[in-house]
């Protein structure tokens, strides 16, 4: 099974990836918390990792299926033009299909070699098209197959009907480009908020409380109680407290990235993972 075909399956893989991540982060306890066993990072801040680093592999399969589809969009317009040729030289849109699924549409060609061999089967071109709409879960791929099958049906000027549906679906198919592409940039907003907040948590902490917590214990031991606010605290706590408050940033700003960039909160899975490392790294590196 292709990485992709997990899409279908998004129900099972989810539910699967949800609960493996709950019992993840509920060995995380009993182990930091019951066991007394040493874990690299305090409790909390392990749990979060294990639950964002169980989303890598649905972060991997969307994503997969991302490129697939976009690649799929991107030839629907060609195949549409070719399909269309094929009709004005004489050739019914039954024979127009199948001389299509001979040309290289990228993962298009894939689908249509399958309508082929349907075609092959005795199946009526419009039974064919309603199959492809329930394979294929792209919006333009729907609409353009949906269209195609009504067009079958209808008879009458059919190259009219195909050049009308080609100009529509080049233009819906340049109009979610174009918004994607106006879209994009606002994700690098998440990326700087994310940059920002680690940049004023490496200054608050290795100067700002390095220096109060320093002088915490001078004027403690000189009878004044001006810092008995801060009873309590420490440089490792208050680390591990900004580690967490930043995962937690990359999960709820990763998932709106993806949803600004392509229309999707699951294609953000690697917007969290990518924040989450650049978190652990700065923190390890910078933060004494």
């Amino acid at each position: 099974m292709k990485l992709r075909e997990f899409h279908y399956r998004r129900p099972i893989m989810y539910g699967v990836t949800s609960a493996i991540a709950a019992v993840a982060a509920g060995l995380i306890y009993l182990s930091g918390t019951v066991l007394g066993v040493h874990l690299p990072y305090p409790t909390p801040t392990m749990a979060i990792l294990a639950v964002i680093g169980c989303f890598i592999f649905p972060g991997l399969a969307e994503r997969s299926y991302n490129r697939w589809y976009t690649k799929l969009d991107d030839n629907i317009p060609n195949m549409l033009g070719d399909i269309a040729g094929s009709v004005r030289s004489g050739f019914n849109i039954t024979r127009a299909m199948e001389l299509a699924a001979n040309a290289d549409y990228g993962p298009l060609s894939e689908q249509l070699k399958i309508d082929k061999i349907q075609l092959s089967w005795g199946r009526t071109f419009e039974q064919v098209m309603t199959d492809q709409v329930k394979r294929v879960d792209s919006q333009l791929a729907k609409r353009t197959f949906t269209s195609l099958a009504q067009a079958s049906k209808s008879g009458g000027n059919i190259q009219d009907v195909l050049d009308a549906i080609q100009r529509h679906t080049t233009e819906l198919h340049q109009i979610e480009k174009e918004t994607k592409n106006a879209l994009r940039p606002y994700v690098s907003t998440t990326y700087v908020a994310v940059g920002i907040f680690l940049g004023i948590s490496v200054v608050l902490i290795d100067s700002f409380f390095t220096q109060v917590l320093g002088s915490q214990s001078k004027v403690a031991a000189a009878g004044s109680n001006i810092f008995a606010g801060l009873g309590g605290l420490s440089l490792p706590a208050l680390k591990q407290a900004f580690l967490q408050m930043g995962l937690m940033e990359s999960v709820f700003g990763g998932l709106g990235a993806g949803k600004l960039g392509e229309a999707s909160f699951a294609a953000g899975f690697k917007h969290v993972i990518v924040l989450a490392v650049l978190n652990i790294v700065v923190f390890t590196i910078f933060v004494s």
